[in-house]
């Protein structure tokens, strides 16, 4: 009896464990840009050459950008604000983790796959619910998040890319 109870609390732990994946205060803190790759290549800046590194097409201002989230769940965005001659924007959000069921629709040698998975998303929602953003977790430790998303490519476009944030010291 005591060995079937000992199996089911290791079984009910690696079960806690593989569903509470991350943790809010992984989360916290200010975190930099620090690359942004997009699935197919762009050309953002207009200058007739596509590329998939964002960083070859962002200018200063909009390399300059910073996520900061509080352990209270408020967040800010932050885009300019470290570059000469670039207009600071900042933005409030409400920030949550949670595991949420995500759709993939690809083609494959001519048919339609659908890939269903739970991943966690990291959800920014401002006060009015107008300006939502939700990116999937790929990985998060002290030191580097990175998550993928949806980022403006035009005034009315966006491209599925990878994000990687860097937590700057204190």
């Amino acid at each position: 009896m005591k060995r079937i109870l000992a199996s089911l609390i290791i079984c009910f732990l690696f079960i806690i464990t593989l569903y509470a994946q991350y943790d809010t205060s992984q989360f916290t803190g200010v975190w930099v840009l620090q690359s942004v790759k997009f699935k197919h290549p762009v050309d953002l800046n207009k200058d007739g050459y596509r590329s998939s590194d964002a960083f070859w097409e962002f200018d200063e201002c909009r390399k300059d950008q910073q996520l900061e989230l509080f352990p209270d769940l408020n967040a800010k965005t932050y885009y300019g604000s470290n570059k000469t001659g670039c207009t600071n924007e900042v933005k409030l959000y409400k920030w949550n983790i949670k595991e949420e069921l995500v759709k993939e629709v690809k083609y494959e040698l001519g048919k339609r796959v659908v890939d269903e998975r739970r991943p966690t998303v990291l959800k920014l929602n401002d006060a009015t619910g107008n300006d939502a953003k939700v990116f999937v977790v790929i990985g998060v430790d002290e030191n580097i998040l990175t998550l993928k998303g949806l980022v403006k490519s035009g005034s009315n476009s966006s491209e599925e890319a990878i994000l990687i944030y860097r937590k700057r010291k204190k």
